[in-house]
């Protein structure tokens, strides 16, 4: 690369930056991102209360100034403040069918979980620790710090919140749906480990507004990420496409 006398890198040059700083990819969906903005066409008045709101959260100053200050174009600022809306009202229009379906299937895997857990080696030493746990001579914190063979003892063995869909193994999601909160499981072997644990605290998911925003946003991540690998590998992806009247 060649910046003497004020040249600037050429396409070439920036597109092999690019590829080894590993940004490709980043830059690739951003250019979607951008493509669904230009597809949303949010109304004119939004997009005015969108930014009377943002500059009066900036430093005051003319707004001509903070621009220069950016390097932006008004144009850019109104893409930088479409975004995120944009970006909503796409995904709320391809995935929102079939969104509570989806969260139904998932048979309770977006239940917040809190629970104690704590791992030994031996089979004696975990018996015993049931034991004294199941008869108060001990709490699990102090078990988990003194006993436990896992970085779990760091945080005394209480583990989450959590969604319990997002535990693994299985095994483990398995044996916590099957507890009652305050209830400790008899040592189980899981592989070379003897695991003890106690479910504290099971929150069910509800079909809420956070909730649909959080499986909207996982959607539309895989979405854009599929499409970007598409894109790598140079093949054609299906033209994007939202409905203005619905």
């Amino acid at each position: 690369m060649n910046l003497e006398n004020g040249w600037l890198p050429s396409q070439v040059e920036i597109k092999g930056l690019l590829r080894r700083m590993e940004l490709e990819p980043s830059l690739l969906r951003r250019q979607i991102e951008e493509q669904i903005v230009e597809l949303v066409d949010l109304p004119d008045a939004w997009l005015e209360d969108a930014q009377t709101v943002f500059l009066a959260q900036q430093e005051p100053k003319p707004i001509q100034a903070w621009l220069d200050q950016k390097g932006w174009s008004i144009q850019d600022l109104r893409i930088h403040l479409a975004r995120p809306e944009a970006l909503r009202r796409f995904s709320r229009q391809r995935f929102g069918p079939g969104l509570e379906e989806q969260f139904l299937t998932a048979s309770g895997g977006y239940d917040v979980v809190l629970y104690s857990f704590l791992r030994v080696r031996d089979p004696g030493l975990a018996r015993e620790l049931w034991i004294r746990l199941s008869e108060g001579e001990i709490t699990f914190a102090e078990a988990a710090s003194s006993y436990s063979e896992g970085p779990e003892s760091q945080r005394k063995g209480l583990m989450g919140p959590i969604a319990i869909g997002a535990l693994e193994p299985q095994q483990l999601r398995e044996w916590l749906h099957n507890l009652r909160p305050g209830e400790l499981r008899r040592p189980e072997q899981l592989g070379e480990w003897q695991l003890l644990i106690r479910l504290e605290q099971l929150t069910p998911a509800r079909f809420d507004e956070p909730m649909q925003q959080h499986l909207l946003q996982k959607q539309m991540d895989q979405f854009l990420n599929e499409r970007v690998i598409q894109i790598l590998a140079g093949d054609q992806p299906e033209p994007l496409h939202y409905n203005q009247t619905l």
